[in-house]
């Protein structure tokens, strides 16, 4: 580029931009820069000639290959990057593959250049793994990053690990990957052996029946396993996570929840149907189906928040219906509860009024219940009316009606 168009470039520059950032302390523009698509960090050469090769020596690399018309552009952009420095430690690496670039390329080709990559930057200690290449395989590499403290992949294929030794990951975000069988996603989860955070959107076909998630380290678990296509009576997901303190769930397909250990939850965000939809209905004679669901509501019972979504509360009054009562077992006595959520409309029917009715009576510290109303129900009046009619177990609680 020439001195001149590199002067109005620079003098169109708004609000100073250029100026502050030149102006930090050097350990400041590193992490700005870090922090940054590469594609903006690369414009700096362009804004500031004394920046011109600066994009080289940042440890990370955020790239977004939409920016891109050509796959062999993306592979020699990514292959130059790497040729820098190539024996310092990375903290990041960020790819976002453009699917339109498919054309140009076979898979095979794809997943060797991914591999490669991959390999490269576990051999320079990354830290922050973020890679969205369509469906391709990983390497087995990637199961012994020890300096590995995120990992998000997308629409990944995971190789069946021997073992698994993850030590430093804390975040791990998994959207639509897949695995070898139930055992490679258990092997994943307990490698990891002080993960805090775990994001689990599944696909249609992701080999995993019994999705077993056990850990002494999680603090919070996001699940949405609604994308699956059902229904699925054999789909188990099960949990034991004693540290857990925020759970959020959305999943009506899965047939069975098994709830170990919550005893830390504070917040849960339930949307479930127990796979009761295509027509299918609660059997009062299903005994392990019925104790399932009794065990479920206790496990998520210590929370201090919940939120519960309209599916979960039309299940639990047709699991009540049937006999097995929600307001006069499962649920005991709620000594964590502070804030609940109903998400759906209330009508008014005998087991919604029970439903809340219970909460209100045996939440000895709740603080806060937020309850919807059809704008135009004829029953609004009535509904109102019976909620004054309820005693508090907690004196200090608060009923907003919206």
């Amino acid at each position: 580029m020439d001195e001149e168009r590199r002067k109005r470039v620079r003098a169109n520059a708004s609000g100073g931009e250029v100026d502050w950032l030149r102006n930090l302390p050097e350990a400041l523009q590193w992490h700005v820069l870090l922090n940054l698509p590469t594609k903006d960090v690369v414009k700096t050469s362009i804004i500031y000639s004394k920046w011109r090769h600066l994009w080289r020596y940042v440890p990370g690399l955020d790239l977004d290959c939409r920016n891109f018309k050509e796959y062999n552009v993306v592979v020699s952009f990514i292959d130059k990057f790497l040729s820098f420095n190539s024996e310092s430690a990375l903290k990041k690496f960020k790819l976002r593959y453009n699917c339109v670039l498919d054309r140009q390329v076979t898979k095979e080709t794809k997943t060797a250049n991914l591999m490669r990559w991959i390999n490269d930057v576990v051999n320079r200690k990354v830290q922050h793994l973020d890679v969205w290449w369509g469906e391709v395989d990983m390497p087995p590499t990637l199961y012994k990053c020890e300096s590995l403290v995120s990992l998000k992949l997308a629409y990944a294929i995971l190789p069946n690990p021997e073992s698994v030794s993850l030590p430093s990951v804390k975040v791990l975000d998994l959207l639509f990957v897949k695995f070898a069988n139930d055992l490679a996603f258990e092997r994943l989860i307990s490698g990891c052996i002080c993960l805090e955070t775990l994001t689990l959107d599944r696909s249609q076909n992701d080999n995993v029946r019994v999705l077993q998630v056990s850990s002494k380290s999680l603090l919070s678990f996001r699940y949405n396993g609604s994308i699956t296509k059902g229904p699925h009576d054999d789909l188990v997901v099960s949990i034991d996570t004693p540290k857990l303190e925020e759970l959020q769930i959305s999943d009506h397909l899965t047939a069975s929840f098994i709830i170990a250990d919550l005893s830390s939850l504070v917040e849960a965000d339930i949307d479930v149907q127990f796979n009761f939809c295509f027509g299918k209905k609660f059997n009062p004679l299903d005994l392990p189906k019925g104790k399932m669901i009794n065990n479920f509501l206790v496990g998520i019972s210590n929370a201090k928040k919940m939120i519960i979504s309209p599916t979960t509360l039309e299940e639990s009054a047709t699991f009540s219906k049937e006999g097995a009562s929600i307001v006069t077992g499962p649920w005991r006595l709620l000594s964590s509860l502070e804030y609940v959520e109903i998400e759906s409309p209330l009508e008014g029917d005998k087991i919604e009024m029970e439903f809340v009715r219970y909460l209100l009576e045996n939440s000895p510290i709740l603080k806060k219940v937020t309850l919807y109303l059809e704008k135009y129900s004829r029953k609004k009046s009535f509904i109102l009316i019976e909620l004054l009619k309820i005693r508090r177990c907690s004196t200090s609680c608060e009923v907003v009606v919206m």
